[in-house]
């Protein structure tokens, strides 16, 4: 996370949805809520392509109060560094 505009204290909660047909066929579909993995951040690996989807809640007394969302599409592609060609 990058940014907040809910006062502190608040706590952090994800959700880290691995779909389709790999997450399927491995039986790893998944959308449990988590913590974080250090302040602010959550770390994630994944060894599977697919439309992947990670959720972050703000917590603030029990009540979320805010929540985002980011699509995570992962493909076979190679990520390449960025600069001149």
């Amino acid at each position: 996370m990058t940014s907040c505009t809910v006062e502190e204290p608040y706590t952090l909660k994800w959700k880290v949805l691995n779909r389709g047909p790999e997450a399927e066929r491995r039986d790893m579909v998944r959308g449990q809520i988590v913590g974080s993995t250090s302040p602010n951040t959550r770390v994630e690996d994944s060894d599977f392509k697919g439309q992947h989807v990670v959720e972050c809640y703000v917590v603030k007394d029990g009540i979320v109060v805010a929540r985002d969302r980011i699509d995570v599409p992962i493909s076979n592609n190679r990520a390449r560094p960025a600069g001149p060609s």
